[in-house]
């Protein structure tokens, strides 16, 4: 019988209220879900996928990442590469236990989906890319962020406020978050797009990647740039409408439960 108190997923003790990390049991099941939320968020934007899977078998890990659901002056001192060391280490840990493992991420949590599957392919049943950027919607990201990182400007101003809204109906029990960005996260984080967009020709596993329309944070041709990039003989793509960039836990969440469930129970 598998314990599931031998994985233990990380969390500071000055956390924001609902930002902690959570696991969801299936009894008897061999069926694995990692989730992985986004840049500044925390797993509550994953919950409700999370409640969805469970119900059809999953044990369900959601971790909270280095640097998050404390204060943004810690994320302004995390880089990518510790946020996947700690994805990577919760992973091989699953791993070891599960036969079937599968992996789903929104945004930033996308990118570490989709570098787990450039690393650990073999090993992943099927992956769902949600919102997952190759390129920024917003042209001050596109324009700004290189400037930043050329000029030292990230130093001098490392977070600023949020200047677009993430979800079309905000709920503060479903999406708990930063108010601010942190301009060298982002930075950071852009390292990892550049590297995992070089590499998706790497990508072999069952890979589902879904996107808003209305999408204001990742520019819409995302989508396509994974779908022609990756070498997965099973690859889908997925549009909702109505939703913006968080579509987890956004006005179509149901959608986005029911295609990641489907896509998933496909390759169990």
């Amino acid at each position: 019988m598998i314990k599931l108190k031998r994985i233990k997923l990380n969390c500071p003790q000055n956390i924001m209220e609902g930002a902690g990390p959570f696991t969801l049991s299936a009894r008897g099941s061999k069926k694995a879900a990692l989730l992985l939320h986004g840049l500044t968020g925390t797993p509550s934007e994953m919950r409700y996928l999370g409640e969805r899977l469970n119900k059809e078998g999953y044990h369900v890990f959601a971790p909270l990442h280095p640097g998050h659901g404390t204060s943004i002056k810690e994320l302004n001192r995390t880089k990518w590469e510790e946020i996947y060391a700690s994805v990577e280490d919760l992973f091989r840990e699953i791993r070891s236990e599960f036969k079937d493992l599968f992996v789903a991420g929104l945004s930033m949590g996308g990118l570490l989906t989709l570098k787990l599957a450039i690393d650990y392919g073999d090993d992943i049943k099927g992956a769902a890319a949600l919102s997952t950027p190759m390129k920024f919607g917003e042209w001050k990201a596109r324009v700004l962020l290189p400037i930043a990182a050329a000029t030292g400007l990230m130093y001098l101003m490392p977070d600023v406020p949020k200047a677009f809204q993430d979800v079309a109906e905000k709920r503060k029990d479903t999406h708990v978050c930063y108010d601010h960005d942190s301009v060298r996260a982002t930075v950071s984080i852009v390292k990892l797009m550049k590297l995992v967009r070089s590499s998706l020709s790497k990508i072999k596993t069952p890979l589902l990647i879904m996107q808003s329309r209305q999408d204001t944070v990742v520019a819409f041709e995302s989508v396509d740039i994974i779908y022609n990039g990756v070498s997965s003989a099973v690859k889908e793509k997925a549009i909702v409408e109505k939703s913006l960039h968080t579509i987890t836990v956004d006005v179509e969440k149901d959608k986005v439960a029911d295609t990641v469930v489907a896509f998933f129970n496909a390759r169990a």
